[in-house]
């Protein structure tokens, strides 16, 4: 019998089901964005449980790849927690180049340069070109109103 380790996708599956419920009790201009991303995340982590099923030997223990998955699914944690704190802007710029540098291991130039292909995309593409509201975040949120900005 086929034990896969499914606990990165079924958790990533219930976040954007999650999110896709919740949008679509939005009105129609704010359901744009979760939906754009959320319909399209769902699909690939079904294709990706799919993918683990199906590559997982008969037999074979689950626990082998569990400490990868368990490292995955801290960063994803740390990386919403950096957005739900810092908003899409900040945390978010913060969240790719923490990744980048640490988990992935990658130079601080490359790190860098994330995070300025991060503000592009999301600073520029999102909020202004597309006028499109991001979230601020949490404590950016309360700085804000604290510093009178």
């Amino acid at each position: 019998m086929r034990r896969p380790d499914l606990t990165v996708p079924v958790t990533l599956l219930a976040v954007f089901a999650l999110m896709i419920g919740t949008a679509t009790g939005y009105p129609p201009a704010a359901r744009l964005m979760p939906l754009t991303i959320g319909i399209p995340a769902a699909l690939l982590t079904v294709w990706e449980m799919w993918r683990v099923w199906r590559a997982a030997p008969e037999g074979a223990p689950a626990s082998r790849r569990r400490a990868g998955q368990a490292v995955a699914l801290a960063w994803f944690v740390g990386f919403v927690l950096a957005i739900v704190a810092g908003g899409f802007i900040v945390g978010g710029i913060a969240a790719v180049m923490a990744v980048q540098r640490f988990w992935l291991r990658e130079s601080w130039r490359t790190a860098c340069v994330g995070g300025v292909v991060a503000f592009v995309v999301l600073a520029g593409g999102i909020e202004r070109g597309l006028a499109q509201p991001l979230f601020e975040g949490v404590v950016t949120g309360w700085a804000q109103r604290w510093l009178g900005i």
